[in-house]
């Protein structure tokens, strides 16, 4: 029984990271540009990533 302790498949948990990550991103660009637009795109993942592990 490999991965029993996470509650949804490893792709499934990517995705909703990644997509979390370009939902702020595009946010942040409408607001205030690229790069911090990158910059919020990178700390969300990270974020996210730290909460769901």
């Amino acid at each position: 029984m490999a991965n029993s302790h996470n509650s949804q498949p490893l792709p499934q948990r990517w995705a909703i990271i990644l997509l979390a990550g370009v939902l702020a991103g595009a946010l942040v660009l409408s607001l205030a540009g690229p790069l911090p637009a990158l910059g919020a795109a990178g700390a969300t993942v990270l974020a996210v990533h730290k909460l769901m592990a």
